[in-house]
C-alpha cells in the first residue's frame, strides 16, 4: 500500500531557494532602513541660535509736514454811484390833517334828592284839642289834606290846604294844627334844602 506524504516548501532545491529568497530581502530592507536613517540625520539642519536685536541708539523723529496756507486777497466792493435827485423829481404829499381830538366828558353825577320825612323826635301831634268845639257839638268830621312847606332846618314855615275836609272849622283847624311843627327836611346830594310834603289829617269824633 502507498502513502502520499506532502513535500515541504523549505525542502529540496525548491525550498533552498525560497530561503535564500528570504533572506535577501531581508538583508535589504535592513541595509535600506539603516541607509535612510543615516540620510535623515545627515538632512536635519543644526539648530538656530536667536540673537536678541539691540534697539537703535538715536530715535528718528518723523519730519515735520509743511503746511502751506493759502494768501487770501480781499477785494473792496464796488457800490454804485448815488446822485441826489433834483426837485422836479421829488413830489411831497400833503399829510391829511389831523382827526379831531374828542375830549370824552364826564358825566353828570344824578342829584341823589331825599323828600321830606316825619321826625320820630318831634311826630306830628294833633289831638282833640285841635278839634273845633262847634265841630264836635255839630257832629262834623271829614278827612283833609294840608301841603306843608318845610323849611331847611326843619320848621314848617308854610301850609295851604290841597283836599278840603268839607267843613271850613275844620280845614282851618289842620292848618293851626300844623303850624310851628318840625319834621324831617327834604336833602339833596346829602345837604338839607327847603321842600314841601303832604300831610292827611282825619277828624274823626266815634273814636
Amino acid at each position: 500500500m502507498n502513502m502520499y506524504t506532502e513535500s515541504s516548501l523549505f525542502s529540496g532545491r525548491k525550498g533552498a531557494a525560497l530561503t535564500a529568497v528570504i533572506l535577501l530581502h531581508l538583508v535589504f530592507g535592513y541595509a535600506l532602513y539603516t541607509l535612510g536613517s543615516k540620510i535623515v540625520i545627515k538632512l536635519a539642519p543644526p539648530p538656530f541660535e536667536l540673537t536678541p536685536i539691540e534697539p537703535p541708539k538715536h530715535t528718528v523723529e518723523p519730519p515735520v509736514p509743511l503746511v502751506i496756507q493759502p494768501r487770501i486777497v480781499q477785494t473792496p466792493p464796488e457800490f454804485p454811484t448815488f446822485s441826489p435827485p433834483s426837485d422836479s423829481d421829488v413830489t411831497v404829499d400833503k399829510l391829511p390833517p389831523d382827526p379831531p381830538r374828542i375830549i370824552p366828558q364826564t358825566p353828570a353825577q344824578p342829584h341823589v334828592l331825599a323828600p321830606v320825612r316825619m321826625d320820630p323826635r318831634h311826630p306830628l301831634r294833633i289831638g282833640k284839642d285841635y278839634y273845633p268845639d262847634a265841630s264836635v257839638r255839630a257832629n262834623e268830621m271829614g278827612r283833609c289834606v294840608v301841603q306843608a312847606t318845610v323849611a331847611a332846618d326843619g320848621r314848617i314855615i308854610a301850609a295851604s290846604i290841597q283836599t278840603r275836609s268839607g267843613f271850613d272849622r275844620l280845614d282851618q283847624a289842620c292848618l293851626n294844627a300844623v303850624k310851628g311843627q318840625r319834621m324831617l327836611p327834604a336833602t339833596e346830594d346829602g345837604k338839607p334844602i327847603e321842600g314841601t310834603v303832604a300831610i292827611p289829617i282825619t277828624w274823626n269824633l266815634s273814636e
